[in-house]
């Protein structure tokens, strides 16, 4: 769905952040902000502030950041439509369905295909308490489900009639085309319509923010040549490679932990979450995907996968470790006693039995060593060979190079091998990687057109820290009256002033924001475009400005004026000479490397003529503000 621009205006402007925020935080006053306990980590201090004044929110202890909508993207776990959705609701603010972007028609096809799942979930629930949901009342009961966990997972029944949700939802006023739509009828060829689900009991999927976007409807009886499930097709509104099943309820537990534990069917997670095991999601019906990996990814940092102990399951968890390597995840991995699978063991053996397996979870490494010697692949040098071919080639796809090094070494530790000897392997190992990589997803998109155009090999973004003297523009142009005009017309600050790629970034979107929107603070607190990271600089540096309290007027205070000029000249001077000595440092290294003796004799020249600018910009300090001759004067090559 797309919201009119004007209408999050409306949003930000008439939002109470405190009012939205004390919702779920308990907020003190403190002269100009609140705080309180910070809901994304556990503190027994205070460090979480909210300035009313610039509507945003800081917590001094874990670092997060923003301002309303964040708060709700974050605390609530809602993507960005949605927390103006909830906000717009909160603030009586209609948004009017006229108003949207859809010429093909496509977005009202997906609104009632998702109204439609939405109400064909309350009737398969409320089925379930009449007399034609007893077998599967008899199910559930069978699998130990309580009451409470079968209503949060909207369980429920199908009538075995062939046309009860059909005639529900057409007696509701939605037209056939949208129940196909939603994978709930099917037509066949000549042209009769029928249910699609009949007589089984109804596990309903949802994505992770909670809407009903399919089924996975499971078989009561014993009839030969019926499949155990049937579920909701492809269509406009699911995606089975995109949806984890009891993400919505698992995200606030993963997020507090940094961990997800994946199984693979709806009853483990159910079960799992009954006993306890609230951060279990499932693939449900399909293989562990990419796309899978990178829902969870916002909010964990290590999955646990978590299979069936049969070869199929040991199979799906060497799947999940190359994806979840490549995802950017520490991967751990758990071989549960043959015969058994997740729900069962915590139905025969208890919830504790269960998380002494978790909590001594080995990693993947580990694990898939001890999976190889188990399969004989360890018992003469050319499988051997093989077997560490195959990690090192998982090593590879990790993004964060870094951890390359460690992997090596433990590694070389199980095989009892020659670290240096496996580098150099991983290093012939990766553009082949890379190459396979590079197929992979060039098939991808032809598939998809949201197939990630980031590698696994390529090296993670670094987190763009500020120089200090880029926050100081940073400041000026965000809190300082007419300081963005200054920045830019008297002392022509471009994002090229800026050293960091964070600052050219930042500064670039400060600009974008002013020109499309006029307000610049909350919607460079919203940008897209931004890392979490660069979001929440800008929100340190808007926390931390301040202007003298209006009270030192009581004490015949004098308050001196405060004069921007000063500061942006030696922001800017001081980035400069920043720049000179990285280049000074680069020029350095290069000639201590160059045996030619008159290229050498260039490198000294010109360091020598960097030094005496450096030396030449040290001085301006002293001088006028408002001259900034020196940025016209020639520059060092």
């Amino acid at each position: 769905m797309r919201i009119p621009e004007h209408i999050i205006d409306q949003v930000r402007s008439q939002t109470d952040i405190v009012d939205v925020i004390g919702e779920h935080v308990k907020l003190r006053r403190t002269s100009k902000n609140y705080i309180g306990l910070c809901p994304f980590h556990n503190e027994k201090t205070p460090s979480f502030n909210v300035n009313p004044e610039r509507g945003i929110y800081k917590c001094f202890g874990c670092g997060k950041a923003g301002n309303a909508i964040t708060f709700v993207e974050e605390h609530l776990h809602m993507g960005f439509v949605d927390a103006i959705q909830h906000l717009a609701r909160r603030a009586g603010i209609e948004i009017p369905e006229e108003q949207r972007d859809d010429p093909t028609g496509e977005l009202a096809r997906k609104d009632a295909a998702m109204r439609a799942l939405r109400d064909a979930a309350e009737f398969y629930q409320n089925t379930l308490a009449t007399s034609d949901g007893a077998p599967a009342r008899a199910f559930y009961e069978k699998r130990g489900f309580a009451q409470e966990i079968i209503d949060g997972f909207k369980l429920g029944t199908a009538h075995a009639s062939w046309d009860a949700v059909m005639r529900y939802l057409l007696e509701r006023g939605y037209a056939i085309e949208n129940l196909v739509d939603a994978g709930l009828v099917i037509t066949r060829e000549d042209g009769k319509t029928y249910d699609r689900f009949r007589g089984r009991a109804m596990f309903t999927i949802s994505d992770d923010a909670g809407r009903v976007v399919g089924f996975s409807a499971r078989t009561l009886t014993d009839e030969p040549g019926q499949p155990k499930y049937v579920n909701s097709p492809q269509s406009v509104v699911f995606d089975k490679s995109r949806v984890l099943y009891g993400l919505d309820r698992a995200k606030r537990s993963i997020t507090e932990h940094r961990t997800a534990i994946i199984v693979e069917g709806q009853a483990d997670v159910i079960t799992l979450h009954q006993a306890g095991f609230m951060s279990t999601v499932a693939s449900s019906g399909t293989s562990l995907t990419q796309d899978q990996l990178r829902l969870i990814k916002r909010y964990a940092d290590t999955i646990v996968l978590l299979f069936d102990s049969d070869e199929a399951g040991q199979k799906a968890i060497t799947r999940g470790i190359e994806l979840g390597l490549a995802g950017g995840f520490d991967v751990k991995c758990i071989m549960l006693p043959p015969g058994t699978d997740p729900d069962s063991l915590v139905r025969d053996r208890g919830a504790d039995v269960l998380r002494a397996y978790i909590d001594t979870a080995p990693s993947w490494l580990s694990f898939q060593t001890e999976r190889f010697r188990h399969l004989g692949l360890l018992n003469d040098p050319v499988q051997q060979a093989k077997a560490v071919r195959t990690m090192l080639e998982w090593i590879a796809s990790v993004p964060d190079t870094l951890r390359h090094q460690f992997l090596l070494r433990d590694l070389a530790d199980k095989f009892r091998l020659d670290e240096n000897v496996l580098g150099s392997e991983l290093r012939s190992v990766a553009p082949r990687q890379q190459e396979q990589y590079n197929s992979s997803q060039s098939k991808s998109r032809r598939g998809s057109e949201q197939a990630p155009t980031r590698t696994p090999l390529d090296k993670p973004r670094l987190v763009a820290v500020l120089l200090p003297p880029e926050r100081e523009l940073i400041r000026v142009s965000l809190t300082v009256e007419n300081g963005l005009a200054l920045v830019l017309h008297q002392y022509h600050v471009t994002e090229k002033t800026f050293w960091s790629e964070g600052g050219q970034r930042i500064f670039r979107r400060i600009l974008i924001a002013e020109e499309e929107h006029g307000e610049v603070i909350q919607h460079v607190l919203n940008d897209e475009d931004l890392s979490t990271d660069e979001r929440r600089e800008i929100a340190d540096i808007i926390f931390a400005a301040s202007t003298p309290s209006e009270s030192w007027g009581r004490f015949n205070v004098e308050v001196p004026t405060y004069d921007v000029a000063k500061p942006v000249r030696d922001a800017m001077l001081s980035i400069e000479i920043h720049r000179l000595h990285q280049r000074i440092d680069i020029m350095t290294q290069t000639i201590e490397t160059t045996l030619d003796v008159d290229e050498r004799k260039r490198y000294m020249f010109q360091i020598i003529s960097m030094i005496q600018r450096r030396e030449e910009l040290r001085r301006r300090f002293a001088d006028d503000p408002k001259d900034i001759s020196w940025q016209h004067d020639a520059s060092v090559s």
